[in-house]
């Protein structure tokens, strides 16, 4: 898709839904007129414009990960003000990183809607696919506003004018309407794409978000039954190197992709979109543009530590998603022992090292302005992974009483990293109980920094200030240290996100505001 999205002009208008002044007044050259949709080209500069939002920043370009990984266990942020706040459990209706994921993803929601709409209505040759990728966005949008701001969010199913006033979704409503636009998607998404449109929404990651969708109602018969058919479709598979999914060399043709945001490298700088957004994920001088968004945690270094590979080393996953004062790797050309020397922004003992821009970054310093150009970064950021998909259908098979069939599943994804099966680690096949506490690590040390843990903590109902207290690892009988700071969780109001209040004030249909806020 890297080709696809520079060969018609990208949108990078910001379409608002119904708090907001007149569309045309927002930006006059969005295609939000009828008389525009004529040809397929058309659908697909409308379809750009809604994928060319995954790219902001205030999306996967930096923000969603930001904000998803330091309220988990795994994260965290030295940043003052609204980031520490967010991190702290001590956040007011003002805290930004409350505030801009609403608007963001019904933004998303609107821009995809506009190619849904007015696709139904056309003659296009091969717009059914078209309609399929937007719903997968929109349903997309809505898993996470789900899950954030909970089932009272707004009931959007259409086009918004600047005077529509959306009620506020019953209770379960909004699971269903995504549920229904994914399984519409499904229907009509190709298997696959050409290389050159590799990216785009396929019929494997519409049925993985379903999966997903299933598993965070804890409706894991319903989970099992698609995760099977991914998982036997033949058309993912788990790369051999674990760190090639995180470089630049691989964007195209990785079997172990199921959907990906794409990032295009040394973009020009002046353009408007963010599809060349530089994410920092790692601590550094500003005297060369870096500087720290997110940590990671002493739990999540210390879930590394627990059990050597095969060869009585450090898990080698270690190295690819931390950088710690365990690290054979370098971080901008540095060792771990010169940032402590030269740095005080490491505060938590290691930094978030996968999906930084390592190379990119050294680069630029050595050879460049020495100085880190912004939008300068390439690597892709991978939203949804086969290894993600197998963890999941081994606690899926779990919860529904195949315990001795959900080991192999786990066995799949350790056997890459070079590390014992399950069964060799404990002594013997876990337990039920037991296998539902080990997933929770198996799926921290795979999918350390890509910011999927803060949904696994919803789904597992642990999201509250049980997680300030220590952790088992049921395999191994470590008990670690996991996350102080939940302490300060505020029971009846964390749990859920704030409505904006400017959207309440003009939008009445969506009171009451969340508990607690």
């Amino acid at each position: 898709m890297k080709n696809f999205i520079t060969k018609i002009v990208l949108l990078s208008s910001v379409i608002c839904l119904f708090a907001c002044t007149e569309l045309e007044q927002i930006n006059p050259n969005f295609p939000t007129e009828e008389s525009f949709w004529k040809t397929k080209a058309d659908f697909y500069q409308g379809l750009i414009g809604a994928y060319d939002h995954l790219q902001s920043g205030e999306m996967y370009g930096g923000k969603i990960q930001q904000t998803f990984n330091t309220i988990s266990d795994e994260g965290f942020t030295d940043e003052l003000g609204d980031p520490l706040n967010l991190a702290n459990f001590s956040s007011d209706l003002d805290n930004e990183f409350l505030l801009t994921l609403w608007y963001d993803l019904y933004t998303l929601i609107a821009r995809s809607y506009e190619v849904i709409e007015r696709g139904e209505s056309s003659d296009v040759a091969g717009i059914g696919g078209i309609i399929g990728e937007a719903r997968f966005l929109v349903a997309l949008a809505y898993y996470h506003l789900i899950n954030a701001y909970g089932d009272g969010i707004a009931y959007v199913d259409g086009i918004q004018g600047a005077s529509d006033r959306p009620r506020k979704a019953d209770p379960g409503e909004m699971w269903d309407f995504t549920e229904n636009m994914l399984t519409e998607a499904i229907e009509v998404l190709p298997d696959v794409y050409s290389t050159s449109d590799f990216g785009r929404v396929t019929k494997g990651a519409a049925q993985a978000l379903l999966a997903k969708v299933h598993m965070q109602q804890n409706d894991y018969p319903a989970a099992e039954q698609i995760l099977s058919q991914l998982v036997g479709s033949g058309n993912y598979a788990l790369n051999a190197d674990y760190e090639s999914n995180f470089t630049e060399e691989l964007t195209t043709g990785n079997k172990e992709v199921i959907f990906q945001v794409n990032f295009v490298h040394n973009g020009t700088q002046g353009e408007t979109d963010a599809a060349w957004y530089f994410r920092i994920n790692t601590p550094g001088p500003s005297s060369i543009g870096i500087w720290a968004d997110q940590l990671a945690s002493e739990f999540a270094i210390r879930s590394y530590l627990v059990e050597a590979d095969k060869d009585g080393n450090f898990d080698p996953r270690m190295d690819v998603s931390l950088f710690t004062e365990y690290s054979n790797t370098t971080l901008y050309g540095q060792t771990w022992a010169w940032w402590v020397a030269n740095t005080s922004d490491i505060v938590t003992g290691a930094s978030f090292y996968k999906f930084n821009e390592n190379e990119t970054v050294l680069d630029e310093i050595n050879n460049g302005a020495g100085y880190v150009q912004w939008k300068n970064g390439g690597k892709d950021m991978i939203i949804i992974r086969y290894a993600d998909i197998l963890l999941l259908y081994a606690e899926a098979l779990n919860e529904n009483g195949k315990t001795s069939e959900a080991h192999q599943y786990v066995n799949m994804v350790r056997a890459r990293s070079n590390m014992n099966d399950l069964e060799v680690t404990a002594g013997g096949e876990l337990s039920q109980a037991d296998f539902r506490e080990q997933i929770k690590h198996e799926r921290l040390v795979e999918l350390c920094g890509e910011y999927i843990r803060w949904f696994d903590l919803i789904r597992w109902g642990d999201y509250g200030p049980q997680i300030a207290n220590d952790f088992t690892v049921p395999a191994t009988g470590d008990v670690i240290a996991r996350k102080s700071t939940f302490a300060n969780f505020r029971v009846g109001q964390d749990e859920l996100f704030p409505i904006p209040l400017d959207e309440l004030d003009l939008n009445p249909n969506l009171l009451p505001q969340n508990p607690g806020w």
